[in-house]
């Protein structure tokens, strides 16, 4: 999997000169565009398949996530899909369900992108305006699209995780992961900080030396401040 980072990297790097060479015109068009996003939350990771068999959860974890808009690739006269680097730290700890007296402590490092396909390019101005009266279709609509466009896929690798449990020699996995969720901002597109809101899930899978299968799935929620640069 160490073979792969570099051209993550590289991939990464020339995303962000596209972005950089592009931001006048997103800017322009799409509030949600070139910002750069820190967020802190919380997770609760769950293990399955063959970790499973042998740890167990300890609840609620702590994680801090780093998210920057790279591409914003307009495909209708009012739909941008958005393309966003992400990386992030996420310790976590399991107790052994088999000693009870221990447990296994590991720290994610998930490196990857988030596919949001349904940005609007002119925010949500452009229903604002027809709202009318607290109840009415247009102030559910808002609020619908006000979450639809916030919704993302995302991927990516966690490298060099290591397994570290008293009485146990460290295991070293680079597991991938996939999710998906809701990210939005506060309502205040013309504002250059914004407040913003992630939840979501996110499920870490790693092959065990004996060829099995490891996961860890996660709920995640997460609260943050968001600059467009």
């Amino acid at each position: 999997m160490k073979k792969h980072i570099p051209i993550l990297l590289t991939l990464l790097c020339f995303f962000s000169m596209g972005a950089n060479a592009q931001s006048k015109s997103d800017n322009a068009d799409n509030p949600d565009g070139n910002r750069l996003d820190f967020s802190i939350g919380f997770a609760n990771p769950i293990a399955q398949q063959t970790f499973a068999q042998f740890y167990k959860t300890k609840g609620l974890q702590p994680r801090v996530t780093v998210e920057y808009g790279l591409l914003n690739l307009p495909y209708t006269k009012g739909l941008n899909a958005r393309i966003s680097a992400i990386a992030g730290l996420e310790p976590q700890s399991f107790n052994n369900t088999t000693t009870y007296t221990s447990m296994v402590k590991m720290t994610q490092k998930p490196i990857g992108g988030r596919f949001y396909p349904l940005v609007l390019r002119n925010g949500l101005e452009s229903v604002k305006h027809n709202t009318d009266g607290l109840l009415s279709w247009e102030i559910f609509k808002y609020g619908a699209l006000w979450l639809l466009k916030g919704f993302y896929l995302e991927g990516g690798v966690s490298p060099s995780v290591k397994m570290t449990e008293e009485g146990y020699a460290d295991v070293t996995r680079s597991p991938t992961f996939f999710g998906w969720g809701v990210s939005v901002y506060d309502l205040n597109e013309d504002s250059r900080l914004r407040f913003k809101f992630n939840f979501g899930t996110r499920k870490y899978t790693w092959t065990n030396a004996s060829s099995t299968t490891s996961q860890i799935k996660s709920f995640c929620m997460d609260f943050g401040l968001s600059y467009k640069l």
